[in-house]
């Protein structure tokens, strides 16, 4: 999955040139990212790739979540979270030595993400991306049903980076993804480096605790309600 997201880029360089010849317009390259991140997610979120996948994930802050919510044991979230890590790792520096020995025209290569508004707005943001995509998949997304709720959590994801317009951390929402560009940079250990992962790591693990503590909170109310429906 790492692989292939890196390849939005390669994606749009291809689709771009081809669209200005069609339309005779060149298009909105915010817009043809946006539309190659929902084609993309909505592949990788289906049931496809989760069948031939047996359900993995490539986002170290879901498996925090799971074991925040006690769906998984912290031996399992451990392992899970290292190897999203390393995976996401592994594809992106595969993509990368890919690009440096078939070098593309239009494509300038893996470039280190940084957060735009700095450590504290980049967190924050970051935060908040984490928290509303995981509490649209938890509260709103199971509504569409087992064949269109992996469509709506891409559309629902394209919609926050859209509110967010990388103004701020551009929405990762996925810090081994950010830890990714910063090791093919070959820069893990500066306090610039360490910093800007740290932002985003701090964010999304943020946004998915506070997930959490609304799931707690939500519990005595579901228990309670659960406890009218026997009495009545």
């Amino acid at each position: 999955m790492s692989f292939c997201m890196n390849n939005i880029a390669v994606e749009i360089a291809l689709a771009t040139p081809l669209i200005e010849r069609v339309t005779g317009v060149a298009p909105d390259h915010t817009q043809l990212l946006l539309t190659f991140v929902f084609i993309n997610l909505c592949f990788f979120f289906g049931p496809f790739y989760s069948r031939v996948s047996g359900g993995a994930c490539n986002n170290p802050t879901v498996y925090f979540l799971f074991w925040l919510l006690g769906e998984i044991p912290g031996g399992a979230a451990a392992v899970g979270f290292v190897c999203t890590i390393v995976g996401t790792a592994v594809g992106t520096i595969a993509y990368g030595l890919l690009l440096d020995a078939l070098p593309m025209a239009g494509y300038a290569g893996i470039n280190a993400v940084k957060a735009a508004a700095g450590p504290v707005h980049g967190a924050l943001a970051e935060a908040a991306v984490a928290f509303t995509n995981f509490l649209f998949a938890g509260a709103i997304q199971p509504m569409f049903g087992d064949v269109m709720a992996p469509y709506a959590g891409a559309f629902f994801y394209v919609l926050t980076v859209m509110v967010e317009r990388c103004e701020y951390s551009c929405g990762f929402m996925n810090p081994a993804v950010v830890l990714a560009t910063h090791a093919w940079d070959g820069d893990l250990t500066s306090k610039a480096s360490v910093m800007e992962c740290a932002t985003y790591f701090i964010g999304a693990m943020g946004g998915a605790a506070a997930v959490a503590g609304v799931n707690a909170l939500a519990k005595p109310r579901k228990a309670a309600g659960a406890e009218k429906k026997k009495e009545l």
